[in-house]
């Protein structure tokens, strides 16, 4: 039985089991349906602040096959047989709404009654947002930032009890009407006009959109406003989210003219895994705040057209639904984010290691969230609740600060030797912005750097990725490939020998071993991506740019995304005079002051 037809027979057997799920999304969506004839209604939901699903608190479902199911069930075997009891067992809409005042905190999700009590202080997105709406259907709220999966025995938090299906048919109208999650105007408003936009983009298509910058514009609309701020906020002031998007316009090309550029190739190789572009996905968080199918959107994408994906810790999917889309022999990065209990740490690099990813990005740059203002002015619109403990607590939080909660600001660069220990992937440094720390993860063993400030979303006016891969090149150029150690711009040597494409390579010994630098953030053109090619760099990633394409247009929007860049790429190649990647230099850009 293949992966996929496992996952959609299971997600089957939850729909027919579970009423309200027909609502979620593996009920209703096949696996290679195409992002087109996904429902907008799908889309309701991402108003209001809650739990931020992540790897680092939660377990999830193992779907990559039956056999990890199977081997998975005797973690938990308590736990699971009293799922089986519960499942049978029918609660009333009017048990629920008996706990309304009551010391227990119940909830209903997907046609399912919760019991959250003992949860509440383990909440990634803090105990308010669960208690305010205790004796509700949030089913609303869930969805759009958790994975699907997230609801089954295996998966559920030890503290948090399944109490059985809701029984609706023994309702009165009046208590059906109690049950139901108050929605503000603005928070249907922005459904319709949600619903509204993505019929527009179903019926014109993606043919307006020519560059990255039109999704920019165009997602703005396909994402409520709590979506939309946590996909642009940046820290404090946005200095340095603004000079990312500018940092590449100092950089000059030097094309050479009257080359044999009919064939050209962008093709590369990443941590030796063969790419169609020297571009790569970006760990980008909450994908299903733009689009129900979230990440799967950007696996399928990336499969589709041969380029690398880098999975978020912060992913709204779980690891085993982006693998059960993976296609065959399809390399697929991790981000992680270091877990203050090393336990659950160890757990996350265990599930890493039986999905069969194919290399580590450990964030360094996040020890702690950035003040994220947009999302913080809009982190949600409830009023503390007014009974009961919870009365003198609001900590209900932005979409960012619930993500850091558990993050360790302890982590340093002694912890690099435990996770050796843990996993023998690659292992590469993401958040470097100094060139001493570029020396010290080469010193440490990493695999390679990301250099990133986090999309400006942590630490205000830092440096940009281009701008530390310039710091490097000229306090320690040894950390590149020889053949990009020469100096930037024309070179005496060129004018000796002007009909060769470039001058001679520098003389020097590679690194020790295999030592890769990827610069991340400000990519918003393939002319971008050429640059840092040019300077030294192996890759580059881009994160926003994705979700865009995804909020836009789910899978379609992603593969619209990668040809965009791929159009750009080959011709920025073509019009500086080279068919080859590798035969980037560089001499052939300049920087201006």
């Amino acid at each position: 039985m293949s992966i996929r037809t496992t996952v959609l027979q299971k997600a089957a057997r939850l729909s027919r089991n579970r009423p309200v799920f027909a609502r979620g999304l593996t009920s209703r969506i096949a696996p290679n349906t195409s992002s087109k004839t996904v429902s907008s209604k799908f889309l309701i939901g991402a108003g209001v602040a809650l739990a931020v699903p992540t790897y680092m608190y939660l377990n999830r479902a193992h779907l990559d096959s039956q056999q990890v199911v199977e081997t998975a069930v005797p973690d938990k075997p308590q736990a699971l047989e009293q799922e089986k009891k519960q499942e049978g067992k029918k609660v009333s809409i009017k048990e629920v709404l008996e706990h309304k005042d009551g010391d227990r905190v119940w909830v209903v999700i997907q046609g399912h009654v919760y019991d959250m009590t003992d949860f509440l202080e383990d909440h990634p997105g803090g105990k308010d947002i669960i208690a305010e709406n205790r004796s509700k259907d949030v089913t609303f709220i869930f969805n759009p930032r958790h994975p699907s999966d997230q609801l089954e025995a295996d998966n559920l938090p030890p503290n948090v009890q399944h109490l059985g299906t809701l029984d609706t048919a023994s309702a009165s109208d009046e208590e059906k009407e109690k049950l139901k999650l108050k929605i503000s105007k603005d928070e249907q408003d922005e459904t319709e006009r949600i619903e509204r936009k993505r019929k527009e983009i179903e019926e014109q298509g993606l043919g307006s959109v020519v560059n990255m910058r039109d999704f920019e514009k165009l997602a703005e609309d396909m994402c409520t406003s709590v979506g939309w701020a946590y996909y642009a906020s940046a820290a404090d002031d946005e200095l340095t989210k603004n000079e990312n998007n500018t940092s590449y316009r100092k950089i000059h090309f030097r094309p050479r003219v009257l080359r044999k550029v009919a064939e050209a190739d962008a093709s590369t190789t990443i941590l030796g895994y063969k790419s169609s572009l020297p571009v790569m996905i970006s760990p980008a968080a909450m994908a299903k705040l733009g689009h129900p199918l979230g990440e799967v959107n950007m696996t399928r994408g990336a499969a589709n057209t041969g380029i690398i994906q880098c999975i978020s810790s912060f992913a709204s999917c779980s690891l085993e639904e982006i693998c059960a889309a993976r296609s065959d022999n399809q390399p697929l990065f991790f981000q992680l984010y270091v877990n203050s209990k090393r336990d659950l740490a160890a757990e996350v690099l265990k599930r890493v290691n039986r999905l069969n990813l194919n290399a580590i990005l450990l964030t360094v740059d996040a020890a702690v969230g950035g003040k994220r203002e947009r999302d913080l002015r809009l982190k949600g619109n409830f009023e503390p609740p007014k009974t009961g403990a919870f009365e003198k607590h609001d900590d209900t939080k932005g979409v960012s600060e619930a993500m850091f909660a558990g993050v360790d600001p302890d982590l340093c660069w002694d912890d690099i030797k435990w996770i050796r220990s843990q996993t023998k992937l690659p292992l590469l440094i993401k958040g470097v912005q100094t060139v001493e720390d570029a020396i010290l993860a080469y010193r440490m063993g990493a695999d390679g750097v990301v250099l990133s400030n986090h999309g400006g979303r942590q630490l205000d006016t830092t440096h940009t990725g281009i701008d530390t891969l310039l710091e490097i090149r000229k306090h320690a150029p040894y950390l590149l490939r020889p053949e990009y150690r020469g100096p930037i711009g024309l070179q005496p040597a060129a004018l000796e020998h002007p009909e060769n494409l470039t001058p001679p390579d520098p003389q020097g010994k590679p690194t020790d071993r295999p030592f890769e630098i990827w610069v991340d953030g400000g990519i918003w053109r393939g002319s971008d991506a050429v640059k840092a090619l040019c300077l030294g760099a192996n890759a580059v990633g881009a994160g926003r740019g994705f979700l865009y394409a995804n909020a836009v247009g789910g899978q379609q929007g992603v593969e619209h995304a990668v040809n965009i860049f791929s159009a750009e790429i080959l011709t920025t190649m073509r019009l500086l005079g080279v068919n080859k990647v590798d035969q980037l230099r560089p001499s052939m850009v300049e920087i201006k002051e």
